[in-house]
């Protein structure tokens, strides 16, 4: 008889919020354009991204990531939700899978006063080991990035 027990694995969760001197509105929609805007405002973080083509890929993106100075593939797909102003993303394949057994990320932007915004970051994952890391560079990545399309926003 073969002992093939797999650990009982746990979900879970972390979520950052960054505060944005750009309306809800303007930073979701640059967002939510991915494949045509997020690279030209943050360069430095995203190096490419490409929209598969062909059945069953609808919506799924492979990323070319600079994630804490190396550089990841990410493939997911995106489901958007317009009147939330919120995406959530499922990875399922690429660096990040070789942590994980699952990875989503939501991103929800919310609407303050005097044009102002918070974007609300959250992670959901399961751990492949007790080994495997937290989220935190993908976190510290969130949050580069969305200063970053900030401060480009703001120039425009």
């Amino acid at each position: 008889m073969s002992s093939n027990r797999k650990s009982m694995a746990q979900m879970a969760k972390s979520m950052i919020e960054v505060e944005i001197n750009v309306s809800a509105d303007k930073i979701f929609q640059a967002i939510k354009a991915t494949s045509r805007s997020v690279p030209k405002l943050s360069p430095e973080k995203i190096l490419s991204v490409e929209e598969q083509t062909g059945d069953g890929c609808k919506g799924t993106k492979n990323w070319t990531l600079s994630v804490d100075g190396k550089v990841e593939k990410m493939k997911e797909r995106v489901e958007i939700d317009e009147e939330n102003k919120s995406m959530t993303v499922f990875v399922f394949d690429g660096d990040v899978m070789e942590n994980y057994s699952s990875f989503t990320c939501n991103l929800q932007i919310i609407p303050k006063l005097h044009g102002r915004s918070i974007a609300r970051w959250s992670w959901e994952y399961e751990k492949l080991n007790s080994d495997s890391p937290a989220p935190n560079k993908y976190m510290d990545f969130a949050v580069y990035l969305t200063k970053d399309i900030e401060k480009n926003l703001l120039k425009t």
